[in-house]
């Protein structure tokens, strides 16, 4: 009996465990969370947002900040300028933890001190560039504001150059991704953040080249091989105590672009790892892993047919796409679920011609709306000039001026009728008088 019930009890314990394994992939799979205070991620070719968490919460941006200092800077100066170093741009700095490379009296070309901004985070390159555009950091930090208004940044202000702590110098994360895509959008800029190590020409204070290395461990295995990653290409790190680990990371895939940004990351005190660099690696993982690029509606694709008055053997025609269609869609999409909102007249008049367009329409899934297209006639269509003036004396008579003239010609018979019968009433009346008083009819023509 015991080894007529062990293979039963095998085959049990097979289909136990091979339904366990087909259920695993749905109980692992989790929404994804981030260990840090805010995060954002957004595909910058379609403007697309993949993932927010706390994206309008106001936060200390810590070094992050030097992105709008190079756009401000960058706005106001020729790359062929000379920037001088003064006391003030240096004072302070090193009893506050920070780097100071530059000395009062030095000078150096514009694009080697937005080098030594964005990949050494030189604070010190931020007061001389603030110094230099507009007199002072507080003026500068006017300017940055402005600048911040007009990107659309609603939860940003900021009160100086460097991002060392003030309480009323913050932003959030989805305010600082429009300053990173703004900033990535002028190549020599995005030029300077993808570099992991640079020389500055000499100086006037550096008779020597000096060689600078990036903060951004994304891109550079130099002083730490953790976290590189061979698609990224920046774009700013920025560290202090109430900020905690900020990163603007950005990375490539294929066609794709990537932006993130981590706000308020923390460091684990067992591993060592540093959070703002293992969550932007987790949301580029995710990015690459759930979303995909698709076309969603084809060139020359029907969509809807529409009337056509007065063609030559024609009634009707196709609207047809004007161009590709293509979304950044979760791969778990149903593509086949596409519907279309047209806005398109019900008929048109002829002569149409191919490619003329003639409406639009939207792209929505599920009532999500994935993008919008011109609608096109898909073929040219000659008038028929006979259906063409039929219509016409049609037009005329049903017309407001034929109404017009109608009724004023109405009026005007109606007038002539009436002046007529008016004259003929004083005929009438004339004639009755002759016969009653013939004498003095008589008498007057005399």
């Amino acid at each position: 009996m015991k080894t007529k019930r062990l293979p039963a009890l095998l085959l049990a314990l097979f289909f136990f465990f091979s339904a366990a394994a087909q259920a695993a992939p749905e109980e692992e799979a989790e929404e994804l969370t981030v260990n840090a205070k805010a995060a954002f991620l957004a595909e910058t070719t379609t403007g697309q947002t993949l993932f927010e968490y706390h994206a309008d919460d106001k936060l200390y941006p810590a070094s992050t900040t030097k992105l709008m200092t190079a756009l401000v800077a960058w706005e106001h100066c020729a790359q062929e300028d000379m920037i001088p170093v003064s006391e003030s741009a240096v004072e302070g700095l090193a009893e506050r933890g920070s780097s100071v490379f530059l000395q009062a009296g030095e000078q150096m070309n514009f694009m080697d001190m937005l080098r030594y901004l964005l990949i050494g985070s030189g604070n010190d390159a931020a007061n001389a560039l603030a110094e230099y555009v507009a007199g002072s950091n507080e003026a500068f930090a006017e300017l940055m504001n402005q600048k911040a208004a007009q990107l659309g940044c609603e939860n940003t202000h900021f009160s100086n150059p460097h991002g060392l702590h003030e309480e009323d110098h913050y932003t959030s994360a989805r305010d600082l991704y429009k300053i990173g895509k703004a900033l990535i959008d002028i190549p020599e800029l995005r030029e300077i953040v993808s570099t992991s190590q640079v020389k500055l020409q000499p100086t006037n204070m550096h008779p020597n080249e000096s060689t600078i290395t990036t903060t951004n461990h994304l891109i550079s295995r130099l002083k730490d091989t953790r976290y590189f990653d061979k698609n990224a290409f920046g774009v700013k790190t920025g560290t202090t105590t109430p900020a905690g680990f900020c990163l603007v990371g950005g990375e490539t895939n294929g066609d794709l672009e990537y932006i993130s940004v981590i706000l308020g990351g923390e460091k684990d005190q067992t591993t060592g790892d540093i959070g703002c660099y293992t969550e932007t690696l987790k949301l580029f993982r995710y990015a690459r892993q759930n979303y995909s690029l698709e076309v969603l509606s084809a060139k020359d694709s029907p969509v809807q047919e529409v009337g056509v008055r007065f063609a030559a053997g024609k009634e009707h025609t196709k609207l047809a796409a004007a161009q590709d269609t293509t979304a950044l869609v979760s791969k778990d999409l149903d593509l086949s679920q596409l519907t279309y909102e047209v806005e398109a007249p019900s008929a048109v008049d002829a002569p149409v011609e191919k490619g003329q367009k003639i409406g639009s329409a939207r792209l929505l899934i599920d009532g999500v709306e994935y993008g919008q297209v011109d609608l096109v006639a898909s073929e040219s269509i000659p008038r028929s000039d006979a259906l063409y003036v039929v219509h016409q004396i049609q037009e005329f008579f049903s017309g407001t001026i034929f109404k017009i003239i109608l009724a004023a010609l109405l009026a005007l018979a109606f007038l002539l009728i009436l002046m007529a019968s008016n004259r003929r009433r004083v005929r009438r009346r004339r004639r009755a008088r002759r016969r009653q008083y013939p004498q003095d009819y008589h008498n007057n023509r005399r």
